[in-house]
């Protein structure tokens, strides 16, 4: 609780989102984001390469 007796917003119950019109997120990530997008360009690779693949029966 603030000594001096000023409130602030979230004191208030108000949110506090000062990006929130900025739209999506664009910013560059960090390595767990870097690793994500690895992983799903991989699982990707895979996904076509068996959508193409002929059929052995």
């Amino acid at each position: 609780m603030d000594p001096h007796g000023a409130k602030d917003s979230s004191q208030e119950g108000t949110i506090v989102n000062p990006g929130r019109d900025e739209g999506r997120d664009t910013s560059v990530g960090d390595e767990g984001d870097d690793a994500n997008e690895l992983r799903f360009d991989e699982e990707q690779r895979l996904i076509n390469e068996q959508s193409h693949r002929q059929e052995d029966d």
